[in-house]
């Protein structure tokens, strides 16, 4: 099977949209078609639009990396940005104040940060618990948990068979 090298992304819209459609993508579907670039790992996009039921308008979106931070928005107060500073933690912090893509859907723990929590090495335990999910209606699955000599507690190893 051969992949295609582009997506095709279809559009329906009324004539009143048609000043916006004829000068390129509108602001509405590029960020989805972003989105959909992102995911499918896909360079380039097809974007067409049937203009008020006849006319049909197609565009090329390529995929767009553009860094832009909070700081660079000049219209922002400092006040205003130290208090999303503030508020923003995790992956909304990197998402809203650095600039940085960060797929939040799906994201339980959005404060998890990777760095922080993620070790190389694990400490000598002191102790060890086992928790148990026996699965009656789902995957049965088991971790180890064990507190370490400076009193963290650490996933140790997990076990799910292949169900």
């Amino acid at each position: 099977m051969v992949r295609p090298s582009s997506l095709l992304e279809i559009k329906p819209c009324s004539a009143y949209q048609l000043d916006e459609w004829l000068a390129g993508v509108p602001d509405g579907p590029t960020p989805q078609t972003q989105w959909y670039l992102a995911v499918t790992g896909y360079g380039q996009a097809n974007v067409a639009a049937r203009l008020g039921g006849n006319r049909l308008v197609v565009h090329r979106v390529d995929v767009r990396s553009r860094h832009i931070r909070l700081d660079d928005n000049p219209s922002l107060s400092a006040a205003y940005i130290d208090a999303l500073r503030a508020e923003c933690v995790g992956l909304w912090r990197r998402r809203m104040i650095e600039g940085t893509w960060v797929i939040a859907e799906g994201a339980v723990y959005d404060m998890f940060d990777e760095q922080r929590i993620v070790v190389d090495e694990l400490p000598p335990m002191r102790r060890y618990w086992v928790a148990i999910d026996y699965g009656t209606a789902n995957q049965f699955s088991a971790i180890l948990y064990g507190l370490g000599a400076n009193d963290r507690l650490y996933a140790v190893n997990e076990w799910s068979p292949n169900s």
